[in-house]
């Protein structure tokens, strides 16, 4: 029959160091020298990258009003709310 690897050993095929060659073209993730490591700093480099891009993109965004701000919604809004009497303390209210 086969002989069943242990734990152990499984482990160590997977957790092993990358080679020279295998390290090739990765550029400044070869220092890490493991799968392991790679995958994470990658991981890392992606979240903060999304990170910037969407606080730029928020950025770009938060000092614009929306398109639906005109003069002549602002008015029909301040007229609906003193019709429903939502603004007790300046309309002289209840």
């Amino acid at each position: 029959g086969r002989s069943r690897r242990t734990g152990a050993m499984r482990v160590s095929r997977v957790a092993r160091c990358l080679t020279e060659r295998d390290l090739q073209g990765l550029g400044p993730l070869a220092a890490l020298k493991s799968e392991g490591s790679i995958v994470f700093a990658g991981s890392v480099g992606l979240t903060v990258a999304g990170l910037v891009v969407g606080q730029l993109w928020f950025m770009s965004i938060s000092h614009k009003l929306p398109s639906t701000m005109t003069p002549q919604w602002e008015a029909a809004t301040a007229k609906y709310r003193a019709m429903q009497l939502q603004d007790p303390i300046r309309e002289g209210g209840y």
